[in-house]
């Protein structure tokens, strides 16, 4: 059986859900945005056995029989029942146990999900990407992750053509350190800041999907590409940079990843960071590219074996 959590306003789950219809699949989609209404019961009984249900209005689904899951959540404290709410209200609890069941049971299960909590914690800490990233094999640009002005301005003083972004998960869009940055970053003391040199070449980005590789070529006039117009090309990588895209997603323990590269004039290949949970709709509708057909293909495949 395969699940889907999340909502279809998301792009991303939507392109999914559409090319599982497409392909004739048989799956359970179970509304995220339906939480405070749904009720789960998941049981772990050693002597008679492991089971889990969730009742949406009149209808029960057995999550013991899920063999795959393609989990896409969103805050449910962005949500209209929430709203202007404590975030200790007695409904924001019940959806928070009914998220931590439903993951918990996930990932104990023998259900291969996409992706498991644990590996996609992993964005929400840049430091430790980085670490990993350079293990694969991948360049990583100078990099500063402080809270400290004075290392800050050292840093800039060695490295004057730099960028800044989020240390954390959290989406920042990406820009180079100007006058206007450097006349405050004091401001750095109230939030530890990740800083790198700026490097010129092209952006790709490269999804895996356990051992398939889909690659774009990205060409902007933008820092942040996200932030601007830009040309979205299917492409293959090099051998060497695809299996190295590979080695990554099985070092983060991840299914489908999103990961981020830059090709240098010199042709050196560097690594910005790993999507643990790729908003893949961007580069399929920039590029044609059937990247959601491709995860259709790989859930209906595992569900099958």
């Amino acid at each position: 059986m395969i699940l889907l959590w999340g909502n279809l306003d998301d792009k991303s789950m939507a392109m999914a859900h559409a090319a599982l219809v497409r392909a004739g699949a048989e799956f359970t989609f179970l509304e995220h945005r339906k939480i405070f209404t749904s009720d789960i019961d998941c049981v772990f009984d050693p002597e008679n056995g492991a089971r889990c249900t969730v009742t949406v209005g009149g209808d029960t689904i057995d999550i013991a029989r899920v063999k795959v899951a393609y989990v896409r959540g969103s805050n449910f404290y962005d949500y209209d029942d929430l709203r202007d709410l404590p975030t200790d209200t007695p409904l924001a609890m019940r959806a928070a146990l009914f998220a931590a069941n439903l993951i918990a049971w996930l990932d104990s299960s023998d259900a291969l999900v996409i992706n498991p909590a644990g590996p996609s914690a992993t964005n929400n800490s840049k430091p430790y990407q980085l670490a990993v990233i350079g293990q694969a094999g991948f360049a990583v640009p100078e990099t500063l992750i402080s809270n400290d002005p004075h290392a800050v301005n050292a840093f800039l003083s060695d490295n004057p053509d730099s960028i800044y972004k989020s240390v954390s998960g959290f989406r920042s869009i990406v820009r180079k350190v100007g006058d206007a940055q450097r006349s405050f970053i004091g401001d750095v003391n109230w939030c530890p800041t990740l800083f790198q040199r700026f490097l010129p070449g092209t952006n790709y980005r490269a999804h895996v999907l356990n051992g398939e590789v889909l690659a774009v070529r990205i060409e902007s006039d933008q820092v942040d590409y996200r932030c601007g117009r830009a040309t979205i090309t299917p492409t293959e990588l090099p051998a060497d940079v695809a299996e190295r895209c590979r080695r990554l997603n099985e070092m983060f323990g991840l299914h489908f990843s999103g990961i981020d590269l830059m090709r240098t004039p010199e042709d050196d290949w560097y690594c910005f960071e790993v999507n643990t949970m790729p908003a893949y709709s961007y580069f399929e509708i920039g590029s044609g590219q059937a990247i959601s057909t491709a995860l259709a293909r790989f859930m209906m495949a595992a569900d099958a074996a």
